[in-house]
This record gives structure tokens, C-alpha cells and sequence, in this order.
């Protein structure tokens, strides 16, 4: 059984993808009526849509997943009028921080609210990830936090201890060649690097519009995409460190599967 307790530990993981962009300053007008609603689903990118339940698929290089429970947990969500070099990802660092498992402050421009994902809902079923209501302006960006729930989090579940946690993974692997099976159980804290996702279309608001809506999906079939299970179970056997090999690739495989739809 692969385990991990790593919750004392703060990570930022490198992100391969890097966004540049460039879009205008938000203006000084009220935010009073404007709305924008965000929402996160899972979303199988490489197999058929799935219905709710255990999820069953294949990685890139064959390995059969099978996922009996998975959550993640956005702690924020925020909007960005500027997509420069700075909106960027950023190189690891502080390392052995420990993770505050508060909410984050709500803004006009950021949610605030920790939300845990269900991966196991059906593919294309949206959760809420929370309303903002930001002042007028074109908005090129949103960057999402990956860190640890706290009690208050929205959508806690019932068969899993969220609290203290950001990702949490219960499943198996089977291999053909060479042949290969084993149990998978991803328990950690760490947060990871902000994904920061370059919008396909400006949400501009202004006083004539005043609403706007970013979707987004989890690809959580690419989780185990050039992750050596059988090494991931033998490096996490007696003790896990999030700087492992496997364990580095699997959290950098899940902040780079959020995508817009």
C-alpha cells in the first residue's frame, strides 16, 4: 500500500506551462452589481466521460488506474486584469513551510473559500468554486490555490478526513508489462504551485456588463501519466518524502490537469 503523511509540509511544484499575456488594468468603477461565477468539474480528457462512482482508466504508458476515492482542494480562486511575466509559473521554493489550513481572505477579485472536489462525481458536473464581484475591467487570468481544507471548507466529505489535506487518493494500479499491481493511498497537505490559467476569451465587465462565468475542468486522467507506480509504491513504503521522484511527478501532473473547458 502506497501512504503518505505529508501534511506538515508546505511544497510549490513547477508548472510546465507558462502563460504570457497581456490585458488592460481593471478600471475605478463600483463593483456593486457585477458578478462572476466560477466553477471546477471532473473531466476525463483521454477516455469516454464517466459516470459517478469508482473511475477506471489507462495512462499513457498502459498502466490500468482505479480511483475509489479522490479529492482536491481549491483554497481560493482569483481574477487578474494583468497576464504579464509575472503571471507566471514560479521555481520551487519554501519547502518546509507548514501549511495554514485557513480560508484565505475573500476580495472582490478572490474567493476565499477553501472548496473540496469530488473526482468521483460525474464527469462534466460542475461544484461551485464561489461568486466574485469585481470592479469593472477586462480580466485575462485566474489563478487557483491548491492547499490544504480547513473545518469550515465547503464540501467536506463524509468517507474521507479532508481537514488538513489538499489531496487525497484512494485506489489501485495493474500493469501487463512487466507484469505489476498494488494499492494506491495519496494522503497530503502539501500545497502546491498556483495554476494560473490564461483565459481563451476576456471577461469584460463594464456597466452594460455586468456578469460573467469561468469553467473549468480536472483532467484526472493524465494524475499518473509517466508516474512509476511500482516505484511509487517502493519509494513511499516506509516513509514519504513530497520531494520523491514519483511523488513530485504525480503532484505536478495534478496542478497542470486544471484546464478552462
Amino acid at each position: 500500500m502506497i501512504s503518505k503523511h505529508i501534511r506538515p509540509f508546505s511544497l510549490v511544484y513547477p508548472v510546465i506551462l507558462c502563460l504570457v499575456a497581456s490585458c488592460s488594468n481593471s478600471s475605478s468603477v463600483s463593483s456593486t452589481g457585477t458578478s462572476v461565477t466560477l466553477a471546477i468539474t471532473p473531466a476525463a480528457v483521454n477516455h469516454a466521460a464517466m459516470t459517478a462512482g469508482s473511475k477506471t482508466f489507462t495512462t499513457t504508458e498502459g498502466v490500468q488506474i482505479t480511483l475509489n476515492k479522490a479529492y482536491l482542494v481549491i483554497s481560493n480562486s482569483s481574477l487578474t486584469t494583468s497576464c504579464g511575466v509575472d503571471f507566471s509559473a514560479r521555481t520551487l521554493l519554501n519547502q518546509l513551510i507548514p501549511s495554514a489550513n485557513a480560508h484565505t481572505s475573500q476580495t472582490p477579485t478572490a474567493t476565499g473559500e477553501p472548496v473540496v472536489i469530488n473526482i468521483l462525481n460525474a464527469d462534466n458536473s460542475d461544484t461551485p468554486l464561489g461568486n466574485v464581484s469585481p470592479p469593472a475591467g477586462d480580466y485575462c487570468g485566474v489563478e487557483l490555490t491548491i492547499s490544504a481544507a480547513d473545518v469550515d471548507a465547503s464540501g467536506l466529505p463524509n468517507d474521507a478526513d479532508m481537514v488538513g489535506a489538499s489531496l487525497f487518493i484512494s485506489g489501485s494500479y495493474s500493469q501487463t508489462s512487466p507484469s505489476a499491481q498494488g494499492a494506491i493511498h495519496v494522503e497530503t497537505g502539501a500545497t502546491l504551485i498556483s495554476r494560473k490559467l490564461l483565459l481563451a476569451s476576456l471577461v469584460m465587465l463594464s456597466p452594460t456588463q455586468l456578469n460573467g462565468a469561468i469553467d473549468l475542468e480536472i483532467h484526472y486522467d493524465t494524475w499518473f501519466d509517466t508516474v512509476d507506480l511500482a516505484a511509487l509504491e517502493t519509494e513511499t513504503a516506509s516513509s514519504t518524502s513530497p520531494v520523491s521522484p514519483q511523488v513530485s511527478q504525480l503532484l505536478s501532473n495534478v496542478t497542470a490537469s486544471i484546464h478552462q473547458k
